[in-house]
């Protein structure tokens, strides 16, 4: 494993033609969130081929599966659910190999290894577990869910509103009708870097401010998120916001890289809750992100069952936690997925509790 960072060409050039695109592993948020987020030892693990490219990096850190085993994981936090490791589309297999062995370490019989967030229908984690089986080692998947995306077909997109049930469409565009006529709507995509300071404002003015869950209100994601803006190449982070005579109303903040972009945070005025303020943003930044030809997936980063997005986008990625087992102590493995499992069903009936609450409130779910 290497612990030094590579140069930002190499780093930059492996992110672009990942077999898997993930933002969350580009240098600009990486290096934000090692500097602001990591807690504890986590480094990068950098794997080359034998003229000395680039085939292979994700960050990786120590873990308790279940609380209770010692792991190796590819290290994900709250504000980038995304796990997916860069791997050179032209050396996969090598690429995988090579990331396995770099977490395993020394250890003879291999160490148990997590892989959080990861889409679980992709070639990665294909790829992670075909060559996990060949070696004989175990392999779990824990708490998988279908989580709201969008998919870039080869025809002209159809608009997203388009695809709602009538009623639901039909509801939507009185509600766009009756907010146009509260002054001038616009909508405006800009460098995230130029409107950062609104959408902060705009999210801690709201229900995530009270609870102290706004960005703003916890220095080390505003820390985290003003460093990845700033080391961001041109294009990397935008916000697209919906202003009522130049006052933001609802603001989306975007990550992509490579052919990926991920919806990162939403905030919405809610004194105008009773628009939809969020949602009609959310329609609308669809189909700005769905035109541009560059894009051929986009992550709503959304949690299982999301009472919003998953009412608007249409298609799904398959998201859960892969584990692979040493080759040696099957039982400790069965025990801390047991374990694991366990956690999971937990904070995801908390989670359900939580959102009948805000159901119940009358609060419109935006993330």
């Amino acid at each position: 494993m290497n612990a030094a960072e590579p140069p930002p060409s190499d780093w930059a050039g492996l992110a672009v033609r990942s077999i898997e695109q993930n933002p969350f592993f580009a240098p600009f948020l990486t290096r934000a969130a090692l500097a602001h987020l990591a807690k504890g030892h986590v480094h990068l693990a950098a794997v080359r081929n034998a003229c000395g490219r680039l085939i292979a990096l994700a960050p990786v850190g120590g873990m308790r599966l279940g609380r209770l085993l010692p792991a190796r994981a590819v290290w994900t936090h709250l504000y980038g659910p995304l796990g997916t490791p860069l791997i050179d589309a032209e050396q996969q297999d090598e690429a995988v190999s090579g990331l396995i062995a770099a977490m395993d370490g020394k250890r003879r019989h291999g160490a148990l290894l997590v892989f959080p967030d990861l889409p679980i229908d992709g070639p990665v984690s294909q790829t992670l577990q075909a060559q996990a089986r060949a070696a004989g080692r175990p392999v779990a998947i824990i708490a998988p869910y279908r989580r709201a995306a969008l998919f870039h077909a080869d025809e002209p997109p159809v608009a997203v509103r388009d695809g709602l049930p009538p009623k639901r469409r039909k509801e939507l565009s009185r509600q766009l009708r009756r907010l146009s006529e509260e002054g001038v709507l616009t909508i405006e995509v800009s460098p995230a870097a130029t409107a950062i300071d609104d959408f902060l404002a705009l999210e801690a003015g709201g229900w995530k401010g009270a609870r102290g869950t706004a960005l703003a209100r916890r220095p080390e994601a505003e820390a985290f998120m003003r460093a990845a803006i700033e080391g961001a190449e041109e294009g990397a982070a935008a916000i697209i916001a919906m202003r009522l005579d130049g006052r933001p109303v609802a603001m989306l903040l975007v990550f992509r890289s490579g052919d990926m972009a991920v919806t990162w945070k939403i905030a919405h005025d809610e004194a105008l809750a009773r628009f939809s303020p969020g949602v009609q943003l959310m329609l609308e930044a669809s189909d700005r992100l769905m035109s541009d030809p560059a894009l051929r997936r986009i992550d709503s980063l959304a949690s299982a069952d999301h009472p919003m997005i998953d009412r608007l986008w249409p298609d799904r990625i398959g998201i859960a936690t892969l584990v692979i087992g040493p080759r040696n102590g099957r039982l400790g493995f069965v025990l801390g997925v047991a374990l694991a499992r366990a956690e999971a069903k937990a904070r995801a009936m908390l989670r359900n509790v939580i959102r009948r609450r805000a159901a119940r409130s009358g609060r419109e779910v935006s993330s």
